[in-house]
């Protein structure tokens, strides 16, 4: 009920607010750098949640630092290098000119492709998971 609602929102303001992250708004858990791009953002590091993790903290991006509306896509403008050792930086970008977009099906191995594309709004659904043990 009404109780349990209140103590779980309680945690997450109080994990929140723990984090010296909480004030720029990205996942607190994350080892993430952020860097803009024409339209779009850089992102390197990992959450520990995956693709998933990295597309929610683009959405995320998108709509607080790019005043993206929920309803527009992200597209990967700049695939995540494949291979152990490599770069973690993937691009994203709200603009599809000169990619070759398709939508995301399986978010697994979606950052290795250019023209991965998603719509804020699904992106944002993978957030609640971040901050949470993978299940």
């Amino acid at each position: 009920g009404l109780i349990m609602i209140r103590c779980k929102s309680f945690v997450l303001i109080a994990m929140l607010t723990a984090s010296p992250l909480a004030a720029s708004g990205y996942i607190p858990d994350g080892n993430l750098n952020f860097a803009p791009l024409p339209e779009g953002v850089r992102i390197s590091g990992y959450t520990g949640r995956g693709a998933r993790g990295t597309w929610c903290a683009a959405a995320d991006y998108a709509v607080n630092q790019l005043a993206a509306r929920r309803s527009q896509k992200l597209y990967v403008s700049e695939p995540r290098a494949r291979g152990f050792g490599r770069s973690t930086a993937v691009g994203f970008t709200l603009n599809p000119a000169n990619l070759n977009p398709s939508n995301v099906f399986i978010v697994g191995g979606s950052l290795t492709r250019r023209g991965s594309a998603m719509t804020i709004s699904h992106a944002l659904t993978f957030c609640p998971d971040v901050n949470l043990p993978i299940r």
